[in-house]
């Protein structure tokens, strides 16, 4: 009898210490594929011990790299992915994609030792000007740092130049949206600006973006995530005219090949425990 107590405590005292048990007690070693010709692509932004928004802790990510390894989620690359998305190119079962936005320096400091660690390619979606001019609070990834991760396998890619940014629409400066998608208010003129000064704005930095990743990086390859996933359809196809072959949304979903435009899920989120990170990718599988 004291023997069952005991086996009976230890049961309930690993289920307390182990949230993610559940899963990876299904572990996919001899499962079936989850999914085929189909991938996942996750989204996440910045890293940091204290959590906030669009910011999760090492611990966490760390929590979901190491659930995708034990799961049978296999990650590939972005070029990978672009080249399955563009020319239906095979994929692994279960293929998973990593990206971040915006650029910042964490992800050399604490992403990248992680994804190391499961030999787990990641890209990374840049803003030009925060790197050229580190004019921002959190410091962001130098192109010496960029050089040096993309020797390791990273990438990186346009999130614009530096039209990462809400802009006001009127006069008032009531309304604001994002410089991507709209036409924004010229204080100096007192106006919004003309559809030829919208176009003209989005091509100077679409074109600089492109100039400075080729200069910098020697990419081959051109993709984008939209700043907060808005978008125009004029601002797309200027983006497509500077030689942007692939778009990045943040409208959650799976990818299957033949679109331009990703879905992508939301990983970068405190809100994410270990078991709703699984119950997400088995949603969208």
């Amino acid at each position: 009898m004291r023997m069952k107590v005991i086996a009976a405590l230890l049961v309930i005292a690993i289920a307390i210490t182990w949230p993610v048990s559940k899963y990876q007690l299904e572990a996919s070693a001899n499962k079936p594929a989850h999914y085929k010709n189909k991938v996942i692509v996750l989204m996440y932004h910045h890293i940091d011990v204290k959590e906030s928004g669009a910011t999760i802790s090492p611990s966490r990510f760390g929590t979901h790299m190491k659930l995708l390894k034990e799961n049978g989620y296999n990650v590939i690359s972005i070029e990978q992915f672009e080249d399955f998305m563009q020319h239906k190119a095979k994929v692994p079962d279960n293929a998973v994609v990593i990206t971040f936005d915006d650029g910042y320096e964490s992800f050399d400091q604490y992403a990248v030792p992680i994804l190391k660690k499961y030999n787990f390619p990641a890209t990374h979606f840049v803003i030009g000007s925060s790197s050229d001019h580190q004019n921002v609070h959190t410091k962001h990834l130098t192109w010496d740092t960029m050089r040096k991760l993309k020797g390791e396998g990273f990438s990186f890619y346009s999130h614009t130049y530096n039209q990462h940014d809400y802009a006001p629409l009127d006069k008032k400066g009531k309304k604001k949206g994002p410089m991507l998608s709209n036409p924004i208010y010229l204080p100096d003129k007192g106006r919004v600006e003309t559809k030829k000064e919208y176009m003209a704005r989005v091509e100077a930095d679409a074109q600089l973006m492109e100039k400075r990743l080729k200069e910098e990086l020697n990419n081959t390859r051109q993709m984008l995530a939209f700043p907060y996933g808005a978008f125009s359809p004029t601002a797309k196809q200027l983006e497509k005219n500077a030689g942007v072959t692939l778009f990045f949304t943040v409208h959650p979903g799976i990818n299957r090949p033949g679109s331009d435009e990703a879905f992508r899920l939301n990983a970068g989120t405190p809100a994410l425990s270990g078991n709703k990170f699984l119950e997400m990718l088995k949603k969208y599988g």
